[in-house]
């Protein structure tokens, strides 16, 4: 009875066991299935992710510049290289045309693209001319004017915003000059806006405002400059939307057929010379001149290109004053110039400056072609150049050493002054006064060309006579450095002279009040 009893006993135990470890299993089998579907899914979503990168990568490309600026130079390139031929052309009347053909192209460009749609720095006053810059312009493949020339424009408003800049350096220099061409910016709906903004494609609005112009017509206030100029704004407003539509059609016109079209019945050459070298080799190098001068001439970093920043040093833009750059970006290399008078149809005011835009801007003038051409006074830019000349001086003499303001300086009696040089701790020390000026000298008096003993002569004494003349006569380094000897003002009740000097100091009193008769000249006149 008793194994019969322990028997089942056991049986009931060992059941036992066999459901906790089925219940084990269980939920081990679910809480490991329960892991690999949330590592399948994971991976899911990872892989979801890698694609929609991949989707968003190439829909960001830009494949009319990929084509314009990468796929056909490294065509032209190879295709020198492998078939063994020169770099530039052997036969003359082709590199003749070729020399020709880009300066055409790069006028059209910089002074059509750039001054005349993006900066508004003249007035066209023959309609051809207009066609000029729209046809030959597409030569250079770097987008339609629309285009181009309102991301100009979002460049000089945000300049060196990493987000909003379109062509940023902060970005890096191979951005600035050629990633931004190929890639589509992040901010798509912020660059249609500011396109839309600065290039109306819908001028509804505008109709609507010259119908309320018309009535007012009836209140013989009507100005009839405001409409001739609106009708202006109207058909430049035609003409880019114009060109926009027809870019690509003028870009392989003036890029392949025109060149070898030229080559071949005018050259005499073959019409793969043709577009090789005033095609494809010319727009290359146009590209680079137009590109550099947003990448070289914004990267202080460059020092071979000598930068200079004399108008305003809180961007990036500089003057690379270097003949090399000015000739290889076509004369736009003061660029910091440009970024603060934007609207002047010149880079630079100098007559000496290389800069073939201006020249030929200002031959259209006198052919009667363009008028109103935008000049910034020279007033303006002496001024502007005269500010920042102030900021730099301002923020260099900051981090000098000019002595304690004599407006804080303490106070100090007759008596007291002379309990202090009587004092058993200061009779190694040697004060003197200058103009109610204490200073202790004993910092400089073993330097001191004249010698300890004529400054200990003056121990305790008024100095002034001495030091402005009576002995010698000082320099302004020496009266510099004399400032950042002050301890204290003499209190003798005679402060006129005192405040005088503070005015001049803090810049308070005009330099007719400097000096007057009978008086010593200041530390600043000096």
């Amino acid at each position: 009875m008793s194994k019969h009893s322990e028997d089942p006993s056991k049986g009931v135990k060992v059941q036992k066991r066999k459901v906790a470890s089925s219940a084990s299993t269980s939920s081990s089998s679910s809480t490991h299935q329960q892991l690999m579907n949330q590592a399948t899914k994971m991976k899911r979503t990872k892989i979801n992710e890698m694609k929609k990168q991949k989707q968003d990568f190439f829909k960001r490309i830009n494949y009319s510049h990929l084509f314009t600026v990468v796929v056909l130079p490294v065509l032209a390139v190879l295709y020198v290289v492998l078939c063994k031929q020169s770099i530039v052309p052997e036969n003359e009347k082709t590199l003749y045309f070729t020399c020709i053909y880009y300066n055409i192209t790069m006028l059209a460009f910089t002074s059509g693209y750039h001054k005349y749609f993006a900066h508004n720095s003249f007035k066209v006053k023959i309609e051809i001319l207009k066609y000029y810059f729209c046809i030959f312009g597409s030569s250079c493949g770097l987008g339609s004017i629309r285009w181009w020339a309102g991301l100009h424009r979002a460049h000089h408003h945000f300049t060196d915003d990493t987000e909003r800049d379109p062509y940023s350096i902060k970005r890096g220099f191979l951005f600035s000059h050629y990633a931004w061409l190929l890639k589509k910016p992040k901010l798509t709906k912020f660059y249609l806006d500011f396109l839309e903004q600065e290039f109306p494609e819908h001028p509804e609005n505008q109709k609507v405002e010259n119908e309320i112009i018309l009535d007012k017509e009836m209140d013989t206030e009507y100005n009839v400059e405001d409409i001739i100029r609106q009708d202006y704004d109207e058909s430049l407003r035609n003409l880019l939307m114009w060109q926009q539509k027809t870019y690509l059609f003028w870009f392989f016109v003036t890029t392949i057929l025109i060149p070898a079209f030229i080559t071949k019945y005018v050259c005499d050459d073959s019409i793969v010379h043709g577009v090789l070298y005033p095609g494809v080799l010319r727009m290359f190098l146009c590209q680079q001149s137009l590109l550099s001068t947003e990448s070289v001439c914004h990267l202080k970093r460059i020092h071979v290109t000598i930068p200079t920043q004399p108008f305003n040093d809180k961007n990036s833009s500089t003057n690379c004053n270097n003949p090399l750059v000015s000739f290889l970006t076509y004369g736009q290399s003061h660029q910091n110039y440009h970024h603060e008078f934007p609207h002047d149809y010149r880079v630079d005011n100098s007559y000496l400056t290389y800069d073939p835009t201006k020249w030929f801007i200002w031959v259209l003038e006198k052919l009667g072609a363009v008028d109103e051409l935008s000049r910034t006074p020279d007033n303006l830019i002496v001024q502007l150049k005269l500010q920042q000349q102030q900021q730099i001086i301002n923020r260099t003499k900051s981090q000098l050493n000019w002595g304690t303001p004599i407006s804080k300086l303490p106070l100090i009696s007759p008596t007291d002054f002379k309990k202090i040089i009587s004092s058993t701790s200061n009779k190694d020390r040697i004060y003197i006064v200058i103009q109610n000026i204490i200073h202790d000298i004993t910092p400089f008096m073993d330097q001191h060309p004249g010698g300890v003993a004529l400054l200990k002569a003056s121990h305790g004494k008024d100095a002034t006579k001495a030091f402005y003349g009576g002995v010698y006569g000082h320099s302004t380094a020496a009266v510099n450095l004399l400032a950042t000897m002050r301890i204290g003002v003499l209190d003798d009740g005679d402060h006129e002279e005192v405040w005088r000097r503070v005015a001049r100091e803090e810049s308070e009193v005009s330099n007719s009040t400097d000096s007057r008769p009978g008086n010593h000249h200041t530390a600043e006149a000096a």
